[in-house]
Order: structure tokens, then sequence, then C-alpha cells
């Protein structure tokens, strides 16, 4: 048998793998996983591993002082401006990814079996409807299967992309001295506002900020 997670071949009749934990393929399942996800398998166990960014350090406690560190963040960050777009990008294109649907592969499949078989049902037995069927069902699991395929592909390539571009943001966020924003706060344009927000007198501290915004965001997340 072969783990279908980490690709490990096992002696032993278990179902699970003893170098990960993993379900086991037992050998009649292997084709056919092989043909699902064999190369979803591998950019899976490509993944890099996360990277944490660091907590944030405590804000100044004069305004004065944090409207001069929150320039000193903006002129930092919005050198990385196009990496906040490659990850929001990343994210979006994740989520547009779907899976293959197989009512519309079953659809797919008759009609190419008719094209298929009424040219040729003058020409062959009257039993043929039976071939029909079997070619029906045929082209549908092939085409589904395949679709799948790429689906699993596509998904874990994304998400390896997605995953190496948020580990470069972490980077790019812990290299920043001194920043007592959260990485969700550090987009240029999130501190352009924030800055604002102190200069009219809007908001008293960046905490009042954050803390002002964090209900509406609750209340679009609900």
């Amino acid at each position: 048998m072969i783990c279908k997670e980490c690709g490990a071949k096992i002696e032993n009749l278990t179902r699970i793998c003893p170098h990960c934990g993993g379900r086991a393929l037992v050998d009649d399942e292997l084709e056919t996983w092989s043909f699902l996800a064999d190369t979803a398998a591998r950019k899976r166990h490509e993944m890099p591993a996360t990277i944490a960014p660091n907590e944030p350090t405590a804000p100044p406690a004069d305004t004065a002082e944090q409207l001069a560190e929150l320039e000193r963040l903006r002129d930092y960050f919005v050198k990385y401006s196009n990496l906040y777009q490659v990850v929001d990008d990343l994210r979006s294109i994740e989520c547009g990814v779907s899976h293959p649907s197989f009512p519309f592969w079953l659809l797919v499949g008759g009609l190419a079996a008719a094209l298929v078989y009424f040219p040729l049902s003058p020409f062959l037995p009257h039993f043929v409807w039976t071939y029909y069927f079997v070619l029906w069902a045929a082209v549908s699991a092939i085409g589904y299967l395949r679709a799948g395929r790429r689906y699993e592909h596509r998904a874990a390539e994304y998400a390896m992309l997605r995953r190496q571009a948020e580990n470069d943001l972490h980077v790019m966020y812990n290299h920043c001295e001194g920043c007592f924003l959260p990485l969700e706060w550090t987009p240029p344009p999130r501190i352009n506002r924030m800055i604002a927000a102190l200069r009219t007198g809007e908001v008293r501290s960046v905490q009042d900020y954050i803390g002002m915004d964090a209900p509406m965001r609750a209340a679009r997340s609900a």
C-alpha cells in the first residue's frame, strides 16, 4: 500500500500510515487516486511552513508621537503595497476555483455519446443501446475525474502560491522595527485613514481607532 498523504510505501496490512498517520491506499485504490490528485499531493508536500507574524509592540502614549510613528510605518509599508495586492488577488482566485459539477459532466457525456452512437447505430446490432449507456457512463466518469484532477491541481497550486505570498508579507512585517500596528492594519490606505482621524480629532489614539472599527468589522462578517 501507499500513503496518500506522504507517499511512503507501507509493507504491513494497515490503513493508517506509520510515517505520518494519514490514511493509506490499498492497491486497488492507487490507480484511481493517482488519476485524481497525484499532482495535487505533490503540491501539498511542497507547501512551505507558515511564518507567523510578530506580536505588535506597545504604541506610544502621546498622540503626536503616534502620528510621527504612523507616518514612519506608512513610509515603510508603502514600499510593499504590491505585496498586499498579490496576497488579496491570490485569495480571491483561490476562492473562485470551483469543484467540477457531476450533473454537468453527465450532460456532456450524454451528448458526446449521442454524437458517436447515432451516426453508427445503423451499422450496429439491435442491443446497441447497452453500448450507448456504457459510452455515456465512461465519458461522464472520465471527464468528471479529469476535471476533478485539474481542480485539485489548481487548488493546491494557488494554495501554495498564497502561502508563499503570505510568508513574504509576514517576513516584511517582522522586519519592521517598533511596529505597534497589527498586520491587518498595515496596508498604507488604512494607515492614511488612521492618520487623518487622529489629526482631525475624530479619535484620540490608535487604540481608539482600532476599537472603533472592530464592531463594524464584526457586523460585516456576521
